[in-house]
């Protein structure tokens, strides 16, 4: 049987020189593909063992990007997909975009100073292309509402029956607050720095599709609001890059949802709730032994961070 790197050869008609494995998403082993004439490629792939009840299928996942990308939001090119045995698993391979995940870097980095100044339009106004792809094209996407999502993360918190009264307390918050119903849209689902490939001029890709669903708009907004994605900047609101004015003038721009600002703090308190359980997740895949992981333990001790927020939001209706 042939292995992937020969599958992938085969596939691009090409020699590959090497395979480097890159940090992974929810389910996703990647690779940078180098050619032999020193090409970059993408591949990203889930084997049927590890495809994760959290993500949506590689093949689906490119097809979300070969639809937003036909609507001109920056998205890398979808080269090819596959679908193979078990071995070779399933995903698709595209362009490699030049630039910057890491977001200490972009926001720290002199040769991102001049950048930085626009990007919260930029990323403002790329979120309402998304917003606006049309859903009669994506009818094998799931559509979750705000409440089941909020009962989903509720089962989720209750199955390690270690009760946490600061989560417990954002929970019945979150049950009394008053959603405007806005139309569904296609939610990205990790809009956050990260997810993000930043040039020294532009805002050029967004990647990592993998928890993509139709729901609210204002999910997306609240996640990247989200203290702990801020690195240190804590009172720049977006992802510790701008603030949230800049990055609404970007989306209402081109897009006829008006924002509410009292709509993205409820969202923000969510994604805040969502990423301390998440930390729980982590810390309780080592702690069961079932993934030896130093790092994942280490994610644990976030929780108290996103306590930390949950009350100042709560309490003192600190959103900034």
């Amino acid at each position: 049987m042939q292995n992937f790197q020969e599958f992938l050869e085969n596939s691009l008609q090409q020699n590959i020189k090497k395979l480097v494995p890159l940090t992974g998403g929810a389910s996703a082993d990647i690779n940078r593909i180098i050619l032999e004439n020193n090409n970059e490629l993408i591949v990203r792939r889930s084997l049927s063992k590890e495809q994760s009840v959290m993500a949506v299928p590689k093949k689906l996942e490119a097809k979300i990007q070969r639809i937003v990308r036909s609507n001109d939001a920056p998205v890398p090119e979808i080269i090819f997909e596959f679908s193979e045995d078990e071995d070779i698993g399933e995903g698709y391979v595209m362009e490699a975009i030049p630039g910057e995940t890491i977001p200490r870097k972009i926001l720290r980095d002199d040769k991102y100073k001049n950048v930085r100044s626009k990007l919260s339009f930029e990323i403002g106004r790329s979120l309402a292309t998304i917003h606006q792809t049309k859903l009669d094209e994506l009818t094998d996407l799931d559509s979750v509402t705000f409440e089941e999502s909020l009962k989903k993360l509720y089962l989720v918190y209750s199955s390690f029956e270690q009760p946490q009264p600061v989560f417990e307390l954002a929970f019945k918050w979150l049950e009394t607050q008053e959603l405007t119903k806005y139309d569904n849209v296609l939610v990205h689902g990790d809009f956050r720095f990260g997810n993000f490939i930043i040039s020294e001029s532009n805002l050029e890709s967004i990647i990592d599709w993998e928890l993509a669903h139709i729901g609210n708009p204002m999910e997306d907004i609240g996640w990247l609001c989200v203290r702990s994605w801020r690195f240190g900047n804590v009172h720049k609101r977006v992802g510790g890059l701008g603030d949230l004015e800049e990055l609404i003038e970007g989306y209402e721009s081109i897009s006829n949802i008006k924002i509410d600002m009292s709509q993205i703090d409820i969202w923000q308190l969510f994604g805040s709730l969502r990423w301390g359980i998440i930390c729980m997740m982590q810390a309780f895949a080592h702690l069961s032994g079932s993934i030896n992981s130093i790092e994942k333990a280490a994610i644990g001790r976030r929780v108290s961070e996103t306590e930390y927020d949950l009350m100042n939001m709560i309490k003192h209706n600190n959103f900034l």
